[in-house]
């Protein structure tokens, strides 16, 4: 399986001229060499099967051979969240990327108690392009800038809203999430601070159409309650998608 890069100027056609970090990556850490095969994506769903042509000193020139558009999987699967600590943000990135998660906001919440700054949130965006480059993925994974409670609440009406909580339904409903109600095309999936969303705060979600949904009778991290509840839809339209073959 040939190395993969991001080009977000990918044709179908003609050549792409990697710079900067990707063609560092190509030639100081791969150590192409002209004639090498490689797969390029420009993130939004194009990939290319490429030959390279020329290394120079800045940049790597790469010749496109066939290119294929990969559609993004429906629904849209957009996880809500309160920052966690440190590197465990890091790892949630990194982790709701290589699941195919399609949006990550960060939730400011009332008892938020990180606000990342834009140049954190700047890095981050180049680990969901590695964590793309390492799992194959075709559409990178948006990160939005931090996004303050009612903000989001506006921007999520009309939309499917999960919310893990203690006192939702068992996790055996989440099949229920590959049907929800209103827009079937996307669903909002929402984890808390490290001490809950306040009691205005679920009233608010659920008087908007959100759902509580358990995530078992243990109390888990940030990070880890965000993929477990990611991965139980993401699972369920795996799922789906199998019996729809049959």
């Amino acid at each position: 399986m040939p190395p993969r890069l991001y080009c977000p100027d990918l044709s179908s056609t003609g050549t792409a001229t990697l710079t900067d970090a990707e063609a560092h990556h190509g030639k100081d850490v791969l150590r192409l060499s002209s004639g090498a095969a490689v797969e390029l994506f420009n993130g939004r769903g194009l990939v290319a099967e490429a030959v390279v042509q020329v290394v120079g000193r800045r940049e790597l020139s790469c010749q496109v051979l066939s290119a294929r558009t990969e559609p993004e999987p429906t629904p849209r699967v957009t996880l809500a969240t309160a920052v966690p600590k440190g590197e465990r943000f890091d790892w949630l990135v990194e982790k709701a990327t290589e699941l195919g998660v399609s949006r990550l906001i960060p939730l400011i919440t009332e008892r938020s108690s990180v606000d990342p700054r834009d140049s954190k949130l700047s890095r981050l965006r180049q680990t969901v392009i590695a964590a793309c480059k390492q799992c194959r993925r075709a559409h990178l994974m948006e990160l939005t800038e931090a996004t303050r409670w009612q903000d989001f609440l506006k921007g999520a009406a009309g939309h499917s809203l999960f919310i893990a909580h203690p006192d939702g339904s068992q996790h055996s409903d989440i099949g229920n999430l590959m049907n929800p109600s209103g827009d079937a095309n996307e669903v909002f999936l929402l984890v808390g601070p490290e001490g809950g969303f306040t009691a205005g705060e679920i009233d608010q979600a659920t008087a908007s159409g959100g759902r509580l949904v358990s995530l078992g009778q243990h109390l888990l991290r940030i990070e880890t309650a965000g993929m477990l509840l990611a991965s139980w839809v993401l699972l369920s339209r795996l799922v789906a998608r199998g019996s729809a073959r049959r």
